[in-house]
């Protein structure tokens, strides 16, 4: 799903009419577009695609669940649960106007969700009953927090300082998995003891490990039980400048693969979704041993990304040859290459 379309409207504007996003399927013709929308305020910025479900910021930059073929909605607890957000009214009518953040930065009710949220992703489908969790990146990617199905309150799990952030978080084996900037991944219990989460550290941070920059890390749960960590780094000796090197996150910690078959015939969906690795054999059009890549939110490395141009939109990988190609139509925003305004996403359908 693209809202690329919408990317050089005023948000004051989108905010007020109902949005209309692009659907494409990576296996049909480019110019083959179906579309989705969106209620009057409900769309503001996607931030995660879970088992069908969509993580939408609405125009109170509070969280919404929402189903694009129910259309179903599910309010999550809102953004003045944090304890770094107040909320801002006005004199006339009381009504809400802005809101401060750490005290000292002013921003429109509507645009601070596009700078506080990251992503997020959920444990399961809501649609299966109430037993799901919504686990979500923000603050510039130093704290990871959740909620429960149900619950009014987010609950921070972790923050991060020193320079390192969070860069992705998926779903394994029953528990949630984190990884950050330098390399860091951590498992964590949400239902253990009853004075909060636990975290275990499955792997200890290693400031870029050797490599060179680190521009994206996704965590990717397997059909066959492994979870896979890939990194995209900036590779000059590539064709386009940019290599994704995959490994596997074990308890005694990360062991790399063979590129040419860890995927087993699989391809990976990598972006703002919950990160999904799917075989091909039944999904016409999509290739086994590539990387179907959509960039998600970067803001630790523009410098690095200037020049690049590659970057950006939705791209395919193969992990073989080391080479990208353009997947669907890209929209040519100058914010968006740097990664401030990341507009599509991959939903995997869930019926």
């Amino acid at each position: 799903m693209s809202w690329g379309n919408h990317i050089d409207k005023r948000l004051d504007e989108r905010r007020r009419s109902a949005v209309t996003c692009n659907l494409y399927h990576p296996g049909d013709a480019v110019d083959k577009i179906y579309r989705v929308s969106f209620p009057k305020g409900s769309f503001v910025a996607c931030y995660g695609a879970s088992h069908g479900w969509l993580v939408l910021a609405n125009d109170l930059s509070n969280l919404v669940l929402h189903n694009p073929v129910t259309l179903a909605m599910i309010p999550l607890p809102p953004i003045t649960d944090f304890a770094c957000v107040e909320a801002v009214y006005g004199s006339e009518g009381g009504n809400l106007e802005n809101y401060l953040l750490e005290t000292n930065s002013r921003f429109e009710a509507y645009r601070l969700g596009i700078w506080f949220y990251q992503k997020a992703v959920l444990s399961c489908s809501p649609s299966r009953g109430g037993d799901y969790v919504v686990m979500i990146i923000h603050n510039n990617g130093e704290r990871l927090s959740f909620a429960k199905a149900g619950q009014s309150r987010w609950q921070v799990a972790s923050t991060l300082s020193g320079g390192d952030r969070y860069l992705d978080c998926a779903y394994h084996k029953g528990r949630f998995q984190a990884v950050t900037l330098h390399g860091m991944v951590e498992k964590w219990d949400l239902d253990g003891a009853s004075n909060g989460p636990t975290r275990e550290v499955i792997y200890a941070a290693r400031p870029y490990g050797g490599l060179g920059c680190i521009l994206t890390r996704h965590l990717v749960s397997t059909p066959w039980g492994d979870l896979l960590q890939v990194c995209a780094i900036l590779a000059r000796h590539y064709p386009d400048g940019i290599a994704f090197q995959i490994c596997k996150v074990d308890p005694d910690g990360c062991k790399g693969v063979v590129q040419g078959n860890v995927l087993m015939d699989h391809a990976l969906f990598l972006g703002l979704n919950h990160s999904a690795c799917l075989p091909t054999q039944n999904l016409p059009g999509i290739w086994p041993h590539c990387i179907y890549f959509s960039a998600p939110v970067i803001i630790h490395a523009f410098d690095w990304l200037l020049g690049l141009r590659v970057w950006g939109g939705v791209r395919t990988y193969d992990v073989k040859i080391g080479k990208f190609e353009r997947t669907v139509p890209f929209c040519d925003v100058k914010e968006q290459i740097y990664g401030l305004f990341p507009s599509e996403v991959w939903i995997t359908q869930n019926l």
